[in-house]
C-alpha cells in the first residue's frame, strides 16, 4: 500500500521521501518536498483471538517555501482521484517561515487477517 501511495504523491512532486528528515541527512530537500511514513497498523476487531482486519494509519505531509493553496488543491485531488480520503491534522509556520501542512489517511487491510 504505501507504493502505491508514494506513485501518487509522486504525482504532486518530484521529491518524496519516506519516513523523515534529519539535519545531517543526505536527503534533506529544499521545499517543496512531501514527507511519508506509516505512523500505526493495529487490529481494531477480533474474532477467534485473531484480528478481523488492520487500521493502517499513513501521516502525508507536504512542505513548502510559503503558502501554495494550489499545490495543497493538486495534492489533495490527486489523494482523492485515487480513493485515498484524507483528514487535514494541521497546518503551522516553521521559524524560517515554511510551511508544514499534515495530513492522515486511514485504511483497513485485510490482507493478514483471518478469513
Amino acid at each position: 500500500m504505501l507504493k502505491k501511495i508514494r506513485q501518487v504523491l509522486l504525482t504532486v512532486l518530484p521529491t518524496v521521501i519516506y519516513a523523515h528528515l534529519s539535519d545531517d541527512n543526505e536527503q534533506n530537500a529544499e521545499p517543496p518536498f512531501i514527507v511519508y511514513q506509516e505512523i500505526s497498523k493495529r487490529p481494531p476487531e477480533f474474532a477467534d483471538d485473531r484480528p478481523i482486519y488492520y487500521l493502517r494509519t499513513i501521516q502525508i505531509t507536504l512542505f513548502t517555501k510559503k503558502k501554495d493553496e494550489d499545490l495543497e488543491e493538486k495534492l489533495e485531488r490527486a489523494l482523492l482521484n485515487k480513493d485515498f480520503v484524507f483528514s487535514l491534522l494541521s497546518e503551522f509556520k516553521n521559524s524560517d517561515g515554511s510551511i508544514q501542512r499534515v495530513y492522515e489517511i486511514r485504511l483497513e487491510d485485510y490482507k493478514y487477517a483471518t478469513k
